[in-house]
């Protein structure tokens, strides 16, 4: 806007310049004509005092001839001077020097003539013929010059009058546009201040609101924020008192009062007409003063303040609180008030919202943190209970062990006393006998042979439960090619045919496996001796880890499998196959030993498949 003012300004100034130079043009022609009078004039003196004096010879009338004489030259140089921006006037002007000097010289000649008596002829001469065409020829240039600068004198003068006018519209129209220019500044600034109030206004008000949210933001705890924001409210709103209940249908409980002395956690039942329980049904802001006010059920509110505005504190579309704010009469609460104290209520209802959800938060954590503390006093009472159950077991496992070992270790020497004996009956006294006692001796041979078999297993499983765990790294396909050769060497006259895969490197104890490999490698051996040709391979499944050894023998029924690891059960009869039931217990055993796991899968007549792990 200053840019456009300047410019209004300025081209003003330019017609007043303008106007300027073309009403210096007109004085400068006005000028020259004035010159070119005085030049005429004097030309004119100087003839007729010239021709007075050749007529008269009185030298009174040479006076203005010979001042003619001094300034025309003066003169012509003026003219010259000024029309030296007009060419064809110089010209003129060059011409009107020559003939002017031609006559002035002329007169002069006349004069001297007359003096010297001799100046009749020269005084025709001057006084007619050549001196008047002379001095008519300078009227004409005169006259010339004089129409130029008319001529001129016109256009200059209509030029300056065109400047003028544009000059005078120039300066009113930069008048009229700068005032109107000042006064859209001036519009504009009001307008500026109009804005910047509302803005201060506005901010003015959020401040106010920033503070009862900063408030809420600061609490967690729901008294203290309730004190809080009742305090900051009555600040905010500049209210004389400030009351805060919680609100139950047609019941308020007094909460806090800032201001005036309330109780609180006192319940006031409310009066349908009254402006409380409408604020809170209605849910809106209600302004009660006069009459209206002497239903408020606060003493010190209905009778002292002028005003009382009561606003419900909504949360969840549900009013959970009611806040009065009360002025005396010396002022009362402007609409912005009554627009304030709607936005703190909707502060004020989140912040309370936020803190009992956060009370809500914080006793449910509460509650669940002693809720584990009491699941980790039960664990642990539980991991004490296991502990000593498992020392108790282990105890008892170590007592069943080391009776089974004493059995099975006092077993065998009375045992090898009835071999023994059984034996010298049989070679000393089996003449003697009749078939009858010789059955008897075969059958207590029979029977004492089993007994040490049954036995050796026995002790056999109790040193595998008993056995320090070795580790080392070892072939696998190298144990069990040796069992198989020992296999072979027991049974020279069965066709066995075993298909190890080469190369299993394992990290175990080689005495335990090796112990695991004859039982199952045996009972490979012996379940398949009703088959013609035994077919039993050994090999590891990298995909799961596993070792199997799977036989073409008679299998089992797979109901049954779950009693294939117990000591003592079997699933073929004695008389099918012998044993003592307790190699496949052994083998599961040695397999925990090593933290790996066992199955078997086998179908009745198509042979068995046992797969273990090892870790």
């Amino acid at each position: 806007m200053l840019a456009i003012i300047c410019l209004n300004s300025w081209l003003a100034l330019r017609s007043i310049e303008v106007l300027n130079r073309s009403e210096y043009w007109v004085a400068h022609t006005w000028q020259v004509i004035q010159q070119l009078e005085h030049v005429i004039s004097s030309a004119k003196d100087g003839e007729s005092g010239a021709r007075g004096f050749l007529l008269t010879g009185d030298d009174s009338y040479l006076a203005p001839y010979t001042r003619a004489r001094q300034v025309l030259p003066g003169e012509i140089d003026e003219v010259q001077k000024l029309t030296s921006d007009n060419p064809d006037e110089q010209k003129r002007v060059i011409e009107l020097r020559e003939v002017v000097n031609s006559r002035l010289q002329l007169l002069e000649q006349g004069i001297e003539g007359k003096r010297g008596g001799d100046a009749t002829p020269l005084q025709l001469m001057v006084v007619s013929g050549t001196g008047e065409a002379e001095m008519d020829r300078t009227r004409e240039i005169v006259s010339s010059m004089q129409a130029e600068e008319q001529g001129l004198l016109a256009q200059r003068t209509s030029h300056s009058a065109s400047a003028r006018r544009r000059a005078i519209w120039s300066v009113l129209f930069a008048s009229t546009f700068d005032v109107v220019m000042i006064g859209l500044a001036f519009w504009m600034f009001n307008r500026e201040r109009g804005f910047r109030q509302r803005a201060d206004f506005v901010a003015s008000r959020l401040e106010k609101l920033q503070s009862i949210s900063d408030t809420g933001l600061n609490r967690l705890d729901s008294a203290e924020l309730t004190i809080a924001l009742t305090g900051r409210l009555r600040s905010v709103l500049h209210a004389d008192s400030v009351v805060f209940c919680n609100w139950n249908d047609d019941e308020i409980e007094v909460v806090h009062g800032d201001g005036i002395p309330v109780r609180p956690g006192r319940k006031i039942t409310l009066d349908p007409s009254g402006p409380l329980y409408l604020a809170g049904v209605e849910k809106r802001l209600i302004r009660a003063q006069g009459e209206e006010s002497k239903a408020i059920p606060f003493p010190a509110l209905s009778s002292q303040m002028a005003v009382v505005l009561v606003m419900p504190v909504i949360v969840a579309n549900e009013v959970r609180a009611l806040l009065l704010a009360g002025t005396h009469q010396a002022r009362s609460f402007a609409v912005q008030d009554e627009q304030l104290l709607t936005l703190a209520a909707d502060r004020i209802g989140l912040a309370l919202d936020r803190a009992r959800a956060y009370e809500a938060e914080h006793a449910a954590r509460q509650r669940a943190e002693a809720a584990a503390a009491e699941v980790t006093a039960l664990n642990a009472e539980l991991e004490d209970r296991v502990r000593i159950r498992t020392a108790e077991l282990e105890a008892t496992n170590r007592e069943l062990e080391a009776f089974s070992y004493s059995v099975s270790h006092d077993l065998r020497a009375p045992l090898r006393s009835v071999d023994g004996f059984s034996l010298a009956l049989e070679e000393d006294f089996m003449e003697s006998l009749n078939e009858e006692g010789r059955d008897f001796i075969r059958r207590i041979r029979a029977g004492v042979q089993r007994m040490g078999q049954l036995i050796d297993s026995l002790l056999q499983l109790s040193r595998i439960t008993r056995a320090e765990i070795a580790y080392e790294s070892f072939n696998l396909s190298e144990l069990a090619e040796e069992v198989a050769n020992e296999l072979r060497a027991q049974n020279p006259d069965r066709n066995l045919a075993f298909h190890i895969q080469p190369d299993m490197q394992v990290q175990a104890d080689p005495r335990l496996l090796r112990v695991a490999l004859e039982n199952l490698l045996g009972n490979a051996v012996k379940f398949t001796a009703k088959k013609p040709a035994a077919v039993i391979d050994v090999g590891y499944i990298p995909e799961s880890g596993e070792y199997y050894v799977r036989d073409n023998g008679a299998g089992f029924d797979m109901q049954y499998a779950n009693k294939l690891f117990v000591a003592f059960q079997r699933l073929h009869g004695d008389k099918d196959f012998k044993g003592s039931g307790i190699g496949l217990a052994t083998v599961a055993r040695v397999i925990r030993r090593h933290h790996g796991t066992m199955r078997a899968e086998a179908k009745l007549n198509e042979g068995a498949t046992f797969t273990f792990t090892l870790r």
